[in-house]
């Protein structure tokens, strides 16, 4: 493919509408600690994730998950580095580059990093690239980026936000605490608390720069605690990070690092969008699944109702145009001894892993069971045929039993026949399991007597 061919397949892509208020399966695309000007890493990835979106034909998003332009987040470096042009006039900065992340600027959902606090020393102009950059303000071109004009997410000294996404609730927020408190009481604490209880989902994803758990020590940021409790509290599902230079998958956790496959939330680290950096000879982290150092890589979730898969994705150097070389996944993890962990009782599809509530919101309520038709009475037939239902229907399973025998696995059919009945009384019971685990206590029954001859 030639590079005139490659750069408007991207920019066709870059101006897709994005997939605000749909329903059904949805993707995003990401990584944090991206754009260099003297590596070609970032290329990579941007070209990756225009292949990627192009591949689709579902709703999808960028995300970036901090340190969105190396290594001090000034302007040159979000107009040259992250986009391609000269602030002086417009004009192109580098035209032999085949792809850069700022073609995916009005689809991209960002976040702040570190990096993005260094431009100056100066509080009053501290971030303001970031800011001005992703609002196509101040000498930076347009487009903007879709973040919510009603929302404090490209206001200086905030940057949290929140939007959907098909059936999920995707929440941003800003890790830097040294510039944006991170305590309980703080305005953005306040803000998460406010917003989840104002737009309940059965599925919420959540991502911020800093890991509170990780492997190493070096890269955590421990007062992000309150801001986990908050979305542990009100039933999260996934944490992306950024900032380890690394991909790194953890296992489902609470926010004392304890694993937790009820309620946990499943952290995903992927700082490698421009800058894969190398190991740690550290092992610190108990809860850590699967470590990839030194690999350039994109983070695909695939979200639908219910249920998520995931994706870290390396550019294939041999084959640019191509949708890169999955390295761990959901249904294919790097370790195979560590794949989805879903919660009790979960029916989501295989090579998945399901969305759960809040803890203390587990269904705990039992379906009632219904016979809908059979014999009743006397009857002259030897052969009968219940049907029945439960006041759960979606995943119900039933069990049946005849004249007080043992019970019989029914799984999801909703009826049962018998043949061949001697006369005389005969009873049929049977009893309904929700999805949660739940059984009918009291099961449904009918008795009849046969006399036939």
């Amino acid at each position: 493919m030639t590079l005139a061919v490659l750069l408007a397949c991207s920019v066709a892509v870059s101006t897709a509408t994005p997939g605000f208020g749909q329903t059904g399966p949805v993707t995003l695309v990401g990584a944090g600690d991206i754009a260099r000007c003297d590596a070609p890493y970032d290329e990579q990835t941007a070209q990756l994730i225009g292949n990627i979106l192009g591949s689709l034909s579902t709703p999808a998003q960028v995300i970036t998950l901090g340190d969105n332009a190396y290594s001090s987040g000034t302007r040159a470096q979000f107009a040259n580095c992250y986009d391609n042009y000269r602030l002086s006039d417009g004009s192109t900065y580098d035209p032999s580059r085949p792809a850069w992340w700022g073609q995916y600027k009005d689809r991209t959902m960002p976040s702040l990093g570190n990096h993005e606090y260094l431009n100056s020393t100066d509080p009053s102009i501290q971030s303001n690239p970031y800011f001005d950059y992703f609002s196509a303000l101040n000498g930076f071109k347009l487009p903007a980026a879709p973040v919510p004009s009603s929302s404090s997410g490209l206001t200086k000294g905030k940057g949290y936000y929140s939007y959907d996404l098909g059936s999920w609730h995707i929440v941003v927020l800003n890790s830097n605490c040294d510039y944006v408190s991170c305590d309980s009481v703080s305005a953005q604490a306040t803000w998460l608390q406010n917003d989840l209880v104002t737009h309940p989902a059965q599925c919420t994803l959540a991502y911020m720069h800093h890991p509170l758990h990780a492997t190493g020590t070096g890269g955590l940021e421990p007062r992000v605690k309150p801001l986990w409790q908050i979305l542990y509290n009100n039933g999260a599902d996934v944490i992306l990070n950024g900032h380890d230079h690394r991909y790194e998958r953890l296992a489902r956790i609470d926010p004392n690092d304890n694993r937790d496959l009820t309620y946990g939330m499943r952290p995903l680290i992927a700082g490698t969008g421009g800058d894969p950096g190398g190991g740690t000879p550290d092992t610190n982290e108990p809860n850590s699944e699967i470590k990839i150092f030194g690999t350039a890589g994109i983070l695909r979730m695939d979200l639908s109702d219910g249920y998520y898969s995931w994706a870290f994705i390396a550019p294939d150097p041999n084959n640019p145009t191509g949708t890169g070389t999955v390295m761990d996944s959901t249904a294919t993890p790097a370790d195979p001894n560590f794949g989805a962990e879903n919660p009790p009782n979960s029916t989501n599809p295989a090579g998945t892993e399901a969305c759960h509530g809040a803890p203390g919101s587990a269904d705990t309520t039992p379906p009632n069971t219904t016979i809908v038709s059979g014999p009743s009475g006397t009857v002259k037939s030897r052969d009968a045929t219940f049907t029945f239902s439960s006041t759960e229907p979606p995943n119900a399973t039933f069990q049946t039993r005849l004249d007080g025998g043992n019970w019989e696995a029914n799984d999801t059919a909703t009826s049962k026949k018998y043949s061949n009945l001697t006369n005389g009384t005969h009873t049929f019971d049977v009893k309904a399991t929700d999805a949660a685990g739940n059984t009918d206590p009291t099961p449904a029954t009918r008795s009849w007597k046969v006399r036939a001859r």
